[in-house]
């Protein structure tokens, strides 16, 4: 749509961001005729990309201008000074185009955190209905249950009929995918039951984001946004920046009358004749309240931007996963991403598989995973609970102002739950080379000699919180990122005691078997690591700060809590201090949840659209028209 089309309307809603809850919403909305619709974009139509489409190809979009953010974060103290990158994604669907396409759940705890918390209808039991709504789940075919192992699963927890596609990667599986449940059970772990009963722990091979017919990503933009493109009430704009919500200063709280947005250099308006929408992820989304003039008066100021609603809560409470990798020598004949980069001949035909046939590497994304509780990481743990209330105890008492919801004893309590991780373990058929952090697309590869493989553990509810915040008011100049990471002593134990946990599989078959060794017998880490492989807790914490990165789930920095307990939205998602100004994407996570949350962003998408219809309940029999 041009740009004199788009603004010679007036809309019911203005979406500030066609990503993964976006254009839920908007697909959700515009099932109502007399409703209309505006998304504003600020990244391109990627449909039909073979980039995005083809589900083992999302590093190539990384850096690249027409796909991805590249936000950076400030220098982190807790990783040894690194800079990170991440990937954020720039195009129709958000980061449902980009990400791994690793398919997880939160646990009952996680979500009935966020009910304790003081939100009501957030609960576990409340959130079920709407991962039921959004998804198709698609057994394995006859002869690769086995080779996936997938009779965890609980077909009758999962959804039939709705627009994402959810599976196992079949006949292109790797040799990691047969490798790593094998060793998740020689490793004392029991039978692992689906994540959807409420519980994870165990390994298994997760499930996808793929269409198992096509062989390709299925994404908000595929399944939300292209089944619907033609509806007379949805109009779409791509390439637009959003530079402020206009906002009505009343009596009471300020009204969103529109939205002001760039394109080619120059500003236009649209109106909102009922709400405005932010969806733009934990970056974007405080940076668009606050270039609005809602957010923290010392910020805006500092930025050029006049205060227009004071709300403490915006930007703050930024968290992510973070992800601490070993990098393991393979033998020859277990081929890794190494096999592909190093030969041009090789890498040429696994593209022309993908392309002509929509098989070989590119067509399976990883999904070798596993989830440990503490008893697992350490069993022999006697004084666990009062380790870890010392550690929460003494941040608090330095930063006594850090926690004001009280969610850092929440936490500490899960931790200690033995049917809630500790971690989430990650294995990649590819080496890994966390000195190049600040450049994610290349990240994952070695450049070291031979076969490499990647196993991370990977945070599931970090303790340690940092910010988003504007530093200019040009809506082109990228917000500060402080993610804080390994800020929280907590943090830095759990990991170190997760990755010497991690590092105990390399002595269980069948993994052992795989592993390259030297002449002594020992096993073959990557140089670029910095420093041996840990032995001790106190040098796997020093490992830690050295080989950790994220894991690209950032959320929280528009917290939903209670306003007094630091929140910046309410459990409506509404912005406090404003009328009608709802934020609904990851940003809204009061506390993170465990594993890839992108299941989690397309649910509470689903669950914003009928809090915004008012309705109550929730149907879950019915997909998105136009499926």
């Amino acid at each position: 749509m041009s740009v004199d089309d788009f603004t010679s309307k007036a809309y019911d809603y203005v979406i500030c961001g066609g990503g993964t809850a976006g254009l839920v919403v908007a697909a959700r909305l515009t099932e109502d005729p007399n409703v209309t619709v505006g998304v504003i974009e600020a990244g391109g139509n990627g449909l039909n990309d073979l980039l995005i489409d083809g589900p083992n190809l999302f590093l190539q979009l990384y850096g690249k201008p027409q796909y991805d953010w590249d936000f950076k974060t400030v220098p982190q103290e807790g990783t040894v000074g690194r800079t990170h990158g991440w990937a954020r994604g720039k195009v129709l669907g958000g980061s449902s185009a980009i990400n791994f396409n690793m398919f997880s759940m939160a646990s009952r705890q996680d979500l009935d955190n966020w009910a304790e918390l003081g939100n009501k209808g957030w609960g576990f039991d409340d959130m079920m209905p709407y991962y039921r709504k959004f998804e198709t789940y698609h057994p394995c075919g006859e002869g690769l249950a086995d080779k996936v192992n997938d009779k965890y699963l609980d077909s009758a927890l999962r959804g039939t009929s709705g627009p994402i596609k959810i599976c196992f990667p079949g006949e292109e599986s790797t040799w990691v995918q047969d490798v790593w449940p094998k060793t998740i059970l020689n490793a004392g772990y029991k039978p692992s039951k689906d994540p959807r009963s409420g519980s994870a722990i165990g390994g298994f091979n997760q499930l996808n984001t793929v269409d198992p017919k096509l062989k390709r990503r299925s994404y908000a933009a595929r399944e939300y946004y292209e089944p619907n493109a033609k509806r007379s009430n949805l109009s779409l704009l791509t390439n637009a920046l959003v530079s402020k919500i206009q906002l009505e200063k009343t009596d009471g709280d300020a009204k969103a009358t529109g939205v002001q947005f760039i394109v080619d250099g120059q500003t236009h308006t649209v109106k909102a004749n009922r709400e405005v929408i932010v969806c733009g992820g934990s970056i974007n989304s405080p940076q668009m309240l606050e270039l609005s003039g809602i957010g923290q008066a010392a910020v805006l100021q500092k930025a050029g931007v006049e205060v227009v609603v004071e709300n403490a809560g915006i930007g703050e409470n930024l968290n992510d996963h973070t992800a601490t990798t070993l990098v393991l020598g393979v033998k020859d004949e277990y081929p890794t991403a190494e096999a592909l980069v190093r030969n041009p001949e090789i890498m040429q035909q696994a593209m022309e598989a993908y392309i002509q046939h929509q098989a070989g590497p590119f067509a399976a994304p990883p999904t070798a995973t596993g989830f440990a509780s503490l008893t697992k990481v350490q069993s022999e743990f006697p004084d666990a609970e009062q380790h870890i209330q010392s550690l929460v105890t003494a941040y608090a008492k330095e930063y006594p102002d850090a926690d004001p919801a009280g969610r850092n004893q929440l936490l500490a309590r899960q931790l200690l739950d033995p049917k809630e991780a500790v971690c989430q373990i990650v294995a990649l058929p590819t080496g890994a080379n966390m000195t190049n952090a600040y450049h994610p697309s290349k990240i994952f590869l070695s450049e070291e000699d031979g076969m490499w493989c990647t196993i991370a553990a990977c945070s599931t509810r970090s303790l340690s919180r940092g910010y988003v915040h504007i530093n200019s008011s040009d809506p082109s100049v990228h917000p500060t990122i402080d993610p804080a990471y390994l800020k929280h002593p907590l943090d830095v134990d759990m990991m170190a005691r997760s990755i010497l946990h991690t590092l105990s599989f390399a002595e269980i078959e069948p993994l052992k078997s795989v592993l390259r060794r030297d002449d002594a017998g020992n096993i073959l880490a990557a140089k670029s690591s910095g420093t041996k492989l840990p032995t001790t807790l106190e040098e796997a914490k020093d490992y830690v700060s050295r080989n950790t990165v994220t894991e690209y789930h950032p959320v929280g920095t528009c917290a939903m809590l209670p306003r007094e307990k630091g929140g910046a939205v309410s459990d409506e998602m509404r912005v406090y201090g404003t009328s009608n100004v709802r934020v609904i994407d990851a940003s809204i996570f009061p506390t993170h949840v465990q594993g890839n949350i992108v299941s989690l962003v397309y649910a509470l998408a689903e669950k914003g659209a009928d809090l915004i219809k008012g309705k109550a309940a929730v149907n879950v029999t019915n997909g998105v028209n136009g499926h």
